[in-house]
């Protein structure tokens, strides 16, 4: 007899990638004969990200808004039939981006269980759709969501995260651990505006802190690194011993993102993406900052308030302890248990 299969179903970008391999390893803990595979999103980075992690993985081209969305996603659902019926699936974790639609629309049809993470303090239409369809949906954030299905869980992490070593992240940056490191990221993607913000006021920064920047693929500004700054465009496995090294993050507001630096409890700067799905991040940031562990700053005003903010968070060492001890009442340790468990409820 051939062992179920776990269909993880999510991508666009690693922030819909990365909980889903926390989920699926804690899954092969609870039950070990599983057969657990990945669809994601059509960038190669993602299928080598799940591949890297010990899973199989297959790219899945999904349909966007605009004039030729119909015949799109009518294409999408022809591939979807065919997926399903080759993978068989008993189950379908959904973890949300336009991906999951028509793969998702096709397995409600088949009448095969779907599992929802909402991973945002909002939902996007993607999410807000299948999650009409889906038998069961957690939340990452408590009340993105109603009704009789919902079961906030918090947002998963891989452990990975947790396991870095300040020691090697000062190795690989070469900075010297004399004065405190600011980490800048944008998400698995990056972000232009913050790489700009910190080019335009490099030399300010640095009077005060070191400066560890993850650029995102492309989008680098800073042509020659100075002392005391270290750039790269992607860490990969270098990420915990990067996020280890850090004093103080400035970061976009993915809920993933803020998930990870909770976990640790560096704390951050939040500088919310506007005017997307919803404006999800906002809503992240405006939950986030509850806490007392983020600040939230306007991208507009990055311009005047940047190096005051981060000055006053370096020099200020008891309240920036504060705000990690703070930040980190947001990880949920057991999220991708929880959320495994659900899962294992829908094989019976």
């Amino acid at each position: 007899m051939s062992p179920q299969c776990i269909l993880f179903v999510g991508g666009g970008s690693l922030g819909h990638i990365a909980p889903s391999i926390a989920i699926a390893k804690e899954l092969q803990q609870q039950k070990p004969d599983l057969d657990v595979r990945f669809v994601v999103g059509d960038r190669p980075e993602e299928v080598e990200f799940v591949s890297r992690q010990g899973f199989s993985a297959v790219s899945f081209s999904a349909p966007r808004l605009g004039w030729n969305f119909l015949w799109a996603f009518w294409r999408a659902t022809r591939r979807a039939h065919t997926l399903l019926r080759e993978t068989q699936p008993s189950v379908i974790f959904d973890k949300g981006g336009f991906v999951s639609v028509p793969i998702c629309f096709v397995a409600r049809k088949k009448r095969i269980p779907i599992v929802l993470h909402e991973s945002d303090a909002v939902s996007g239409w993607a999410n807000w759709l299948v999650g009409k369809w889906a038998r069961a949906i957690c939340l990452g954030f408590e009340g993105s969501m109603s009704g009789t299905k919902t079961r906030f869980t918090g947002n998963p992490i891989r452990p990975s995260v947790m396991e870095g070593s300040r020691q090697k992240g000062m190795a690989l940056t070469g900075l010297s651990r004399m004065r405190p490191i600011l980490l800048v990221l944008g998400g698995s993607q990056g972000a232009l505006a913050l790489n700009r913000a910190i080019a335009a006021h490099l030399s300010s920064l640095l009077e005060f802190c070191d400066i560890i920047h993850l650029t995102g693929h492309g989008k680098s500004v800073v042509a020659q690194n100075p002392p005391g700054y270290w750039q790269c465009q992607f860490a990969g496995e270098d990420y915990p011993h990067l996020l280890a090294a850090a004093d103080l993050a400035l970061s976009r507001a993915g809920a993933g993102t803020i998930a990870e630096l909770a976990a640790i409890g560096l704390p951050t700067i939040l500088v919310p993406l506007e005017g997307v799905a919803h404006n999800h991040q906002r809503r992240n940031a405006e939950n986030a900052v509850r806490s007392g562990g983020c600040i939230l700053m306007e991208q507009n005003r990055l311009s005047t308030s940047l190096v005051p903010t981060i000055r006053h968070l370096i020099e200020a060492v008891e309240s920036r302890q504060m705000m990690g001890s703070a930040i980190h009442t947001l990880y949920r340790s057991d999220a991708a248990r929880q959320i495994a468990e659900v899962i294992v409820q829908k094989l019976a």
